[in-house]
């Protein structure tokens, strides 16, 4: 029972596996990107940049692992209908190019190794609508039974996870539905190793005598996730910019990038 040492648990995360976001800066300072094992989210206000970092997500847990990538498939939850398979197939089809290209010059055998193409990377990911609380719920309840029949499932992305649960209006309940699913959500990213990314939207509340902008569903749904990032746009730099708010390994830091026809990048 009293076995477990600090060094066992820091190299249990080390070995954890990681999502690249592409964005080489924000992935280093993230230690090799998003990890498994934690919930991630990311929050900020419509047009930040939440569902294009989620889609990106989508595409990079495919990476071949003979490149360093997990070669896993991800299960997408939709709650607001944000989700575009136009723009993941847009977005893949730039990835194919990049990727061939890069290897084109390497070593890398296409005719022997995992194919990595549009098609296969648009079949690696199961798309689920749930259109109210009740059928997250549903949905995140047999999340279990899905990671148990496809061991190559190493991505779980609940866009948004917010946006259900704020029309309910009664708080216990509210409260006590976030914390069983993200509950659950954590079990899951811990015992099989995947990487769980939720979304979130920016609210008001008061202050003393001031209205303050931050993120929904309080303080209990806070403290519940493991990491924040919230997302934003400076039209001034023509960038997006990925704000570490909450992280057991990284402190407050902010880190541009940008948004083009190929997906998420670095700031040129």
């Amino acid at each position: 029972m009293f076995k477990t040492t600090c060094f066992d648990i820091w190299r249990k995360e080390k070995e954890m596996p990681h999502i690249l976001t592409l964005c080489k800066e924000l992935d280093d300072k993230m230690g090799s990107g998003i990890a498994a094992g934690i919930i991630t989210e990311f929050c900020g206000g419509p047009g930040c940049g939440k569902t294009q970092m989620c889609l990106q997500l989508c595409i990079n847990v495919q990476f071949p692992k003979s490149v360093g990538g997990l070669q896993g498939k991800a299960i997408y939850l939709d709650t607001n209908q944000d989700f575009s398979a136009t723009r993941l197939r847009e977005m893949a089809v730039c990835t194919e190019k990049r990727f061939h290209r890069a290897m084109h010059k390497g070593t890398y055998d296409t005719l022997t190794q995992t194919p990595f193409t549009v098609n296969t990377i648009l079949s690696g990911v199961t798309y689920i609508y749930c259109k109210n609380c009740q059928t997250l719920q549903a949905a995140v309840a047999q999340l279990r039974n899905m990671l148990n029949e496809d061991i190559a499932i190493k991505l779980i992305i609940v866009d948004s996870f917010s946006f259900p649960l704020r029309f309910i209006e009664e708080v216990a309940e509210r409260t006590g539905l976030i914390y069983t699913l993200l509950t659950e959500l954590q079990q899951l990213a811990m015992e099989y190793q995947v990487v769980v990314v939720i979304t979130n939207e920016l609210t008001t509340r008061i202050n003393g005598n001031e209205w303050k902008i931050c993120p929904a569903l309080g303080d209990s749904h806070a403290h519940k996730i493991n990491q924040r990032i919230i997302l934003s746009k400076s039209n001034e730099h023509k960038c997006y910019v990925a704000l570490v708010e909450k992280s057991n390994i990284v402190p407050h830091i902010a880190i541009p990038f940008v948004i083009k026809q190929n997906g998420v990048r670095d700031l040129p």
